[in-house]
């Protein structure tokens, strides 16, 4: 099955920003998306099939009846215009939906596109084929699966669905003001109508490079010591590290980081500390992201909101 590499349009990631003069740059942006984050996957786990759907779709995992009893639950609703869902709220356990579904009991949660009939990927038997939840989304997607929630180790995690150990960047976290996140690893970001490659370097140092045509930053390409400074800011402000003065899709503080020093790692937020961006700061779901309270997500052009729901709060209701 031949990959593709402009399969999605970035334009609709932020429709209100992108337009027709940028899809030059937008398709330059996407090529060198799929060159980076194909190899640090590819680097990350080529010894390993963490990141292969295969791992969960082959697997004998059950989880047990006792952890399915005493593990949180995890919402799924729809946000504003958005109708993947068909208007239904669901519901998921350590076990995997509560209604419908496979009632396979391994802690996963699959769903696929809309009457999908496309080519079965290389290594994956016909009996795997099966899924949770039939999403309203009629999309020309190489694969048969969109993006899978799944538990493990006492937490419930969202990823893309990887064709042959490609990424396909379908899924992204939005950042706010609650929840904040931990720089682990190399990562993409969309901020303003800028997309950047955040990297932690084994100093501590932080890699951050802007990887857009856009002339308005600085610096292409900025690394910051935490000896040095401890906050990294994005944004429209002219005293931001990376400051987009013209640019009206970029709040004043945008995105920030913080050098977090008990842990030794790099912490992005979304805006200042008082106030989120306009726009948003998303991170590309290049893997497996935790769920953790509530937490939005787009899935193409579609926002959803997942929460968490404790077990005791649960059993209160």
């Amino acid at each position: 099955m031949e990959f593709k590499e402009n399969r999605i349009d970035y334009e609709n990631i932020n429709q209100n920003i992108y337009n027709e003069d940028n899809k030059n740059e937008l398709n330059d942006i996407n090529k060198m998306l799929v060159t980076e984050v194909e190899h640090n996957v590819e680097e990350k786990n080529s010894a390993k099939s963490e990141d292969s759907i295969l791992k969960y779709l082959s697997t004998n995992k059950r989880v047990s009846e006792e952890e399915i009893k005493n593990s949180n639950l995890i919402l799924i609703e729809e946000e504003k215009n958005c109708n993947l869902l068909n208007g239904k709220k669901l519901l998921i356990n350590a076990g995997g939906l509560i209604e419908g579904g496979r009632n396979e009991s391994d802690g996963v949660v699959i769903f696929s596109l809309k009457k999908n009939k496309k080519e079965i990927p290389n290594g994956i038997n016909n009996d795997y084929l099966k899924f949770d939840f039939e999403l309203n989304l009629e999309e020309d997607l190489p694969y048969p699966y969109i993006f899978l929630i799944y538990y493990e180790n006492n937490q419930y995690y969202i990823r893309s669905y990887y064709a042959k150990g490609k990424d396909n960047r379908i899924v992204f976290l939005k950042l706010t003001n609650n929840n904040s996140f931990p720089i682990k690893q190399k990562e993409i970001i969309s901020a303003g109508n800028v997309i950047f490659l955040i990297t932690p370097l084994d100093n501590n140092d932080l890699e951050i490079v802007n990887l857009s045509r856009k002339e308005l930053s600085p610096d292409p390409k900025q690394v910051f010591e935490p000896a040095n400074k401890k906050e990294v800011t994005i944004g429209r402000n002219k005293e931001c590290d990376f400051a987009f003065l013209n640019d009206k899709s970029f709040s004043r503080i945008q995105t920030r980081f913080e050098f977090n020093e008990e842990k030794k790692i790099w912490i992005m937020y979304d805006g200042n500390k008082n106030k989120p961006s306009t726009n948003g700061t998303w991170i590309f779901g290049t893997h497996s992201i935790p769920l953790k309270g509530t937490m939005i997500f787009k899935i193409l052009n579609y926002n959803f909101k997942i929460t968490e729901i404790s077990k005791d709060k649960n059993e209160q209701n």
